[in-house]
């Protein structure tokens, strides 16, 4: 679940800001380079960001990012991210993906997202963390992804110890101050994102956007604040899907999300 400000552009680019954030501003103790790569080159590597624990093949210290997977504090689901830069998928089709390695296969299929940079597209899925994904992400020799009929193969040498910090983050116990909130969408328009702030703060520096695509009317969606047990009462922001990129969040309301962890949308 991704962090912006108010005055940056919301909803797409809130995972693009992630990822941004956890490669380029982290501190260099926090990432978790391939033994013996070349820091200029593509390799696997990790950086933890808040709660998140990310996978990452790509160049550090840089927004060149082939392929990522990340996994939340206590929740043994991975989100995984695939660049497809020769696909000439419009935004919201269907693309479908298969991962295959160590003897396993996994397929999903979720809705295309353009990419600016390369001129292809990216697609975000969501896995359980289950036998045959662990035997994939740890399997040795090349893990191949088809998207769409577009073959990438990654070869896992170096992937070892990012791996394992992904996985131990999926597998650890939930922080006892994180605070889990189901927001749901009674507006007429969908919803492209939202963001949270300390009641009274204006500081909203935590946020997220629907996965795989904008909170329909009437949808529901849970995301996770953490460390929200010790605060309890937010300020919630939301982004409607026509507004323009880099239009600030409308106020939505405040509540004490400890006493009542359901928040409701309306026009």
């Amino acid at each position: 679940m991704k962090q912006t400000k108010t005055a940056a552009c919301f909803g797409k680019g809130i995972h693009r800001a992630f990822l941004a954030a956890a490669m380029i501003a982290l501190l260099p103790g926090s990432l978790l380079p391939a033994a013996a790569e070349d820091e200029e080159k593509p390799h696997w590597f990790g950086a933890a960001y808040d709660n998140k624990t990310l996978l990452v093949y790509g160049v550090p210290d840089s927004d060149y990012v082939m392929l990522s997977f990340s996994c939340t504090i206590g929740k043994p689901v991975v989100n995984v991210n695939v660049q497809d830069e020769e696909s000439s998928a419009e935004e919201g089709a269907a693309m479908h993906v298969r991962l295959s390695a160590g003897g396993e296969k996994i397929a999903f299929s979720e809705r295309a997202r353009p990419n600016q940079d390369s001129g292809g597209a990216d697609v975000k899925g969501h896995l359980p963390l289950d036998d045959a994904l662990r035997r994939i992400l740890t399997a040795k020799g090349t893990l191949e992804i088809i998207v769409d009929g577009h073959t990438q193969r990654y070869d896992m040498k170096g992937s070892a110890e990012p791996v394992a910090a992904m996985i131990a983050a999926c597998d650890a116990p939930k922080p006892a101050g994180d605070l889990d909130v189901t927001l749901t969408n009674k507006a007429k328009r969908p919803l492209q994102s939202f963001v949270w702030s300390k009641a009274g703060a204006n500081d909203f520096e935590g946020g997220d956007e629907f996965d795989p695509g904008p909170l329909a009317s009437g949808a529901s969606w849970m995301f996770t604040i953490p460390d929200g047990r010790k605060i309890c009462t937010f300020d919630i922001a939301v982004i409607f899907e026509e507004e323009e990129c880099c239009s600030d969040p409308l106020p939505a309301g405040t509540q004490n999300l400890c006493e009542n962890s359901a928040f409701v949308v309306h026009d």
